[in-house]
């Protein structure tokens, strides 16, 4: 029993066993109620007894029925034991309402969310607790029990149209280091036919939904000789190297623009290739019943 600070009371354990076995009226229902055993709960009533220094059950082959000792500390256990309930209901109801969690790909963390994250901050509160769940290919690689709030996603079947905040159309197109252009220039500024001899940077993987330097391809025009790879297991590889002047990177409109925009990367070609892909920003279940996940989407939303 608990003797430390202001509140002498009994332990919480023996309490709930107590509220247990007078609302059954019976030990070993109680005890299958809290998920122990009958002796468990048959010790730790004698023990608050023993605490209290009063007999609160008598005992019978058929089961316990409470005596007017235990009748009278069963009104004010039950009452106390559900304001603490009540209490902690509406504490991680209050923190609940405070989070906001998304999830993406490692890509769409690194190029589309880290570069709004700031603004996001800013936007949602600094009390709020962001967090930012990223997949290797799919949404279902995400731990179990942490459900998203919004969801970042190629995927059209996980996108429902009623669900759906942000729907970007695929545009691509090739860029490189400024000081890779320069050492290229007369090729670059020819047509692709003569872009053979160049080196693209590309994607080990297969493509989990957006398009490749084979779509790219047949939109503008192939080289008329075949062209050299270097290949990597993360986009983000890709655009570090194509920033370091290794080659010729296929970027995504809306996850290259920082590096465009700080003339780490230029841009080749005659603008960007729309392809009949789209990024969506959805809602989840769980994100349609919290406002920070609307606010969120709107932000990013208004961002691009």
């Amino acid at each position: 029993m608990n003797q430390q600070g202001p509140f002498r009371i009994p332990s919480t354990s023996a309490l709930t066993a107590f509220e247990s076995a007078a609302r059954h009226g019976n030990f070993s229902r109680a005890a299958e109620e809290l998920r122990t055993s009958q002796p468990t709960i048959s010790r730790q009533i004698t023990l608050l007894e023993k605490h209290l220094s009063v007999k609160l059950f008598e005992r019978s082959r058929t089961g316990v029925t409470l005596t007017e000792a235990g009748e009278r500390f069963r009104e004010a256990v039950s009452s106390g034991l559900g304001l603490i309930h009540a209490a902690v209901q509406e504490t991680v109801q209050r923190t609940k309402d405070r989070q906001l969690v998304i999830a993406c790909s490692h890509e769409a963390s690194y190029f589309f969310i880290m570069p709004r994250y700031n603004g996001l901050r800013k936007i949602l509160g600094k009390e709020v607790q962001l967090r930012v769940l990223t997949y290797r290919h799919s949404q279902y690689d995400l731990p179990p029990g942490q459900p998203p709030d919004v969801l970042l996603t190629w995927d059209e079947a996980s996108a429902p149209p009623e669900c759906r905040r942000i729907s970007l159309r695929e545009a691509v197109r090739p860029v490189c280091s400024p000081d890779y252009a320069m050492t290229h220039s007369r090729v670059l500024q020819g047509p692709v036919s003569g872009w053979g001899g160049l080196t693209f940077l590309d994607l080990e993987q297969p493509s989990q939904g957006w398009s490749t330097w084979d779509n790219w391809f047949q939109a503008a025009g192939l080289p008329e000789t075949g062209p050299r790879f270097d290949r990597f297991d993360h986009y983000s590889y890709v655009i570090e190297a194509a920033a370091a002047g290794c080659g010729i990177a296929l970027g995504w409109r809306y996850f290259v623009e920082r590096y465009l925009e700080n003339r780490v990367l230029v841009e080749l070609a005659d603008g960007y290739v729309e392809f009949d892909n789209y990024y969506y920003g959805v809602l989840t279940p769980k994100g349609k019943g919290n406002p920070l996940a609307h606010r969120c989407l709107e932000y990013l939303a208004e961002s691009v």
